[in-house]
């Protein structure tokens, strides 16, 4: 059997539908609320990541265009130098000083395109140089750049050179007087001004940033890191170079995120002096400020929350409506139910609509009319069997036929009662057999018992049948001596009411019967049947023989221990072969007085003596008893001198056979 999950399990914990149908919702629109701000949120991230690397990449192109701009202004600049009449003969001189004066001449008409400029001869003799570096002969990269320009088919080189520190790009082309007779090197700095030109262009930060490593190091050594030039502040710059010292030489081409003081930032580095590994490297880096996007995006992410808890709460309040639509008129049901239930089946619920709990409600309705109509036939069904017969015929398909089942039987009716009813007026007689039959029944009724029939004066009760309760036998013995204190209290009110007095007899027997529904299809009668009834009644009759207000069978008596029983003698009724064994009940166990106990033994001696045809002892212990002022020892008493003149048979059994009912 597959088991319920956890959530099915904690959802029916709760015990209001209205409750989870709400939990139900939230468990489903939340997790899917969730999922799709997960996932917008995720996408909105990777878009924002996507178009700060794409600004990042441009920014780069933008500043290597306009490194490239820059040296094809400088390259013009030079270039036209070359060709001035002034400057001519001013290197035409051959004095320094008056070439120099030249060179700053056509530096500052040059409108800040180019900060320096120094010639050489074209065996790399250092003629002048306005950043007066020093050396008298072109060494290491200057050396280099210019035997790149002259290995060139243009005569023409660039290359980024650090002057004083700062990185300069540096463009390098011959003199021609009209031969080549010296280099023209022209150059400006890649510094904090130069960075803000190209922040303009870009709208985005740019820093000029050097690597150092100590010679021999390995590759993947920690670097000196500096900023030469940069937009950012100093704080910034701070933060920039100890992020940087711990990147990777092989993450400088790629994206990456770095905090600064306003936020996460991405960048991007272009090489523009050494290479990776190398003593002393320099890179451009491109920043790129996340807020402006992760502005927008968290705009769009409260505005996003937002039209979820609208959605949410609109759903809520959805659910609550439906709730109550659905919880009211159910509430209303169950308040029906319960009316029903105490047996008000007036009043019927009215539901508006066609769906489901409409037809609910009109099958409640309907249900209530049906009760109604079965409790008014179980009520009048009451009164005329007992209720337990009138549940077992309303809860069961009533058919002809029966089961054998073991019951007992109990009879009783009133003495004398034809002669009370000719002494009697009619109303009086009905007044007082209608006392009887409802002190009687209500006995048999609190002991369990169940009334089968009333004939006139008799009333039939059955105890195993329709149910068992397990102790039929004993309820229905205990029901005989509650009848005898019942009619005790139902005299005493009579005397006071004027009417006559009764005396119940009672006859019990336990066995086999047959107990089902009699009659025709038209008309039926529970009831039981067999000679276990036909024994009952033979015994109820004998009371009347031995005066005395009970007579039960022996199979009773075995069947309903607990009791004080005195055996009364061992008689063959009419309509039966074999003799029965019959008995008086007295009272239950420890209610029974001494004196009463004395007089049962002394009576039992009494019949033991009888059986033993020893008369003169059988008739002293009867007269002992009480002699002829007590009715039962009067018959033994009446018998005896019968038995005595009759020649009884060596076979006697002292039965006593009565061939009359």
């Amino acid at each position: 059997m597959i088991s319920p999950s956890p959530v099915v399990t904690s959802l029916f914990a709760f015990r209001s539908f209205r409750t989870r149908l709400l939990v139900f919702l939230l468990a489903l629109l939340l997790p899917v609320l969730l999922g799709i701000y997960a996932f917008v949120n995720r996408e909105n991230n990777t878009y924002t990541t996507e178009t700060i690397n794409s600004y990042l990449e441009l920014g780069a192109d933008v500043f290597d265009f306009t490194r490239e701009e820059h040296k094809n202004t400088l390259l013009t600049i030079t270039s036209t130098l070359t060709r001035d009449w002034g400057f001519r003969n001013a290197f035409g001189t051959g004095d320094p000083f008056t070439i120099i004066d030249a060179a700053d001449n056509v530096l500052m008409r040059s409108l800040g395109a180019a900060d320096m400029m120094l010639i050489s001869s074209m065996d790399g003799e250092v003629i002048i140089d306005t950043r007066t570096q020093g050396f008298e002969r072109l060494e290491g990269e200057w050396l280099a750049l210019m035997e790149s320009a002259a290995s060139s088919d243009e005569g023409i080189g660039d290359a980024v050179i650090t002057v004083e520190g700062v990185p300069y790009q540096i463009t390098v082309i011959p003199l021609f007087l009209p031969t080549p007779v010296a280099w023209i090197f022209g150059g400006y700095p890649l510094d904090n001004q130069f960075a803000a030109t190209v922040k303009q262009s870009i709208v985005s930060d740019v820093s000029i940033v050097q690597f150092r490593w100590e010679e021999g190091a390995a590759s993947d050594a920690a670097a000196a890191v500096s900023v030469i030039a940069s937009t950012l502040t100093e704080e910034d710059q701070s933060l920039l170079i100890a992020q940087l010292q711990e990147t990777p030489l092989e993450a400088q081409a790629t994206t990456r995120r770095i905090q600064l003081s306003e936020g996460e930032y991405g960048t991007l580095m272009r090489p523009l002096y050494g290479e990776p590994g190398e003593a002393l490297q320099i890179v451009a880096v491109i920043q790129k400020s996340y807020n402006e996007n992760m502005e927008n995006v968290q705009a769009f992410q409260r505005v996003l929350l937002q039209f979820y808890l609208a959605v949410l709460a609109v759903s809520l309040l959805a659910v609550v409506l439906l709730a109550r639509s659905v919880t009211r008129p159910v509430l209303d049901l169950a308040r029906r139910v319960r009316r029903i239930e105490s047996g008000d089946f007036g009043q019927s619920v009215q539901v508006s609509g066609r769906d489901e709990i409409s037809e609910l409600a009109t099958s409640v309705n309907n249900m209530a009319r049906g009760l109604a109509e079965k409790e008014k036939v179980r009520d009048l069904l009451g009164k005329v069997v007992s209720h337990e017969i009138a549940e077992e015929l309303l809860s069961k398909t009533i058919e002809l036929g029966g089961e054998e089942k073991i019951v007992t039987v109990l009879f009783a009716d009133i003495k004398g009662f034809t002669s009370l009813c000719e002494n009697t007026p009619p109303e009086a007689v009905l007044t007082l057999l209608n006392s009887y039959l409802s002190e009687i029944t209500a006995v048999i009724e609190r002991h369990q018992g169940v009334v089968d029939k009333y004939t006139g004066d008799s009333v039939m009760a059955l105890f195993g049948a329709p149910l068992s309760r397990g102790n039929d036998a004993q309820n229905a013995v205990r029901t005989a001596l509650a009848m005898e204190e019942a009619m005790t209290s139902l005299n005493a009110r009579n005397r006071a009411a004027g009417l006559a007095e009764v005396e119940a007899g009672i006859g019990v027997h336990t066995g086999l019967v047959v107990a089902g529904n009699l009659g025709s299809q038209n008309r039926l009668n529970y009831t039981v049947i067999g000679d276990s009834v036909n024994l009952s009644a033979r015994l109820e009759g004998l009371t009347r023989k031995y005066h005395v207000a009970n007579i039960v069978s022996e199979t009773t008596r075995q069947s309903a221990p607990g009791f004080v029983y005195r055996e009364l003698d061992l008689v063959r009724v009419a309509g039966k072969r074999e003799p029965v064994r019959i008995f008086e009940v007295i009272g239950e166990e420890g209610t029974v007085s001494a004196s009463t106990l004395l007089e049962l033994t002394t009576f039992a001696s009494a019949l033991q003596a009888y059986r033993a045809r020893q008369w003169d002892e059988a008739q002293a212990l009867f007269e002992q008893l009480g002699g002829a002022a007590v009715n039962l020892y009067r018959v033994y008493l009446e018998r005896i001198p019968e038995l005595r003149a009759r020649k009884l048979p060596s076979n006697w059994d002292a039965v006593f056979t009565f061939d009359k009912k």
